[in-house]
């Protein structure tokens, strides 16, 4: 592998960890308990959201690479990695303040104009270890954040074995994001909501970011697994 070859998956791994670590501090935002919990919840949308256009970046560059010939190891590897690097960087968000505040300051410039107000807010909080009486939401998390992640592969999975079906994979990975979305709209949100009315923010925070945990080191087994397909 060259050193082009070796920046272009250092480049694309280290944009997915960045919208992981985007998404568990959309998390936070949501369990804050401070004061304009309302606009606090608009921001998480807009953090959320920044996670998702990283995503769509992340998949417009990998498709350019892999149809022109430029990616010259397995895209398993590449999504292998930012999933290894996103349980780590998730982990030490929910263990480390300095760090869950270090993202604060550095989505300070971003966010400023939208949330002048609350921009600037520390949000971590200590959520502890997982609790089993939010094992139903900790199982969602897991499930449609594996979902939302399987779904970016997919696409580069099946047209790598299978190349005549390439319009028919993006539809397929549309589909299991559409599903997984679905799930956090119609089962994930309403359970989390209930939760945070009834006042149990950090058991909330602690069932959605190990959930993701959860589904980081699934996405682990599954792209080991298929590295050897």
């Amino acid at each position: 592998m060259d050193l082009n070859g070796i920046l272009m998956i250092a480049i694309l791994v280290t944009v997915l960890m960045f919208g992981f670590v985007m998404d568990g501090y959309a998390v936070f935002l949501r369990v804050a308990g401070v004061e304009g919990l309302a606009e606090i919840l608009a921001m998480a949308n807009l953090v959320q959201y920044i996670a998702r256009i990283s995503n769509v970046v992340v998949i417009f560059v990998l498709s350019f690479a892999f149809e022109t010939g430029r990616l010259t190891v397995d895209v398993a590897l590449v999504f292998l990695l930012a999933s290894f690097l996103g349980l780590v960087s998730v982990f030490g968000l929910i263990r480390l303040k300095p760090f869950c505040n270090f993202v604060t300051v550095c989505l300070r410039p971003l966010l400023y104009f939208s949330f002048r107000n609350i921009s600037n807010k520390h949000v971590w909080r200590e959520i502890g270890f997982f609790r089993m009486g939010s094992i139903k939401l900790a199982g969602i998390s897991t499930l449609t954040n594996l979902l939302i992640v399987i779904a970016m592969f997919v696409p580069f999975g099946i047209a790598s074995h299978y190349p005549e079906m390439r319009m028919t994979s993006v539809y397929f990975g549309q589909l299991i994001n559409f599903f997984a979305t679905l799930l956090v709209f119609g089962m994930q949100d309403p359970v989390s909501m209930r939760l945070v009315d009834g006042g149990v923010l950090e058991e909330v925070g602690a069932a959605l970011l190990y959930g993701r945990l959860a589904s980081y080191m699934l996405a682990m087994m599954i792209f080991t697994f298929m590295l050897y397909l």
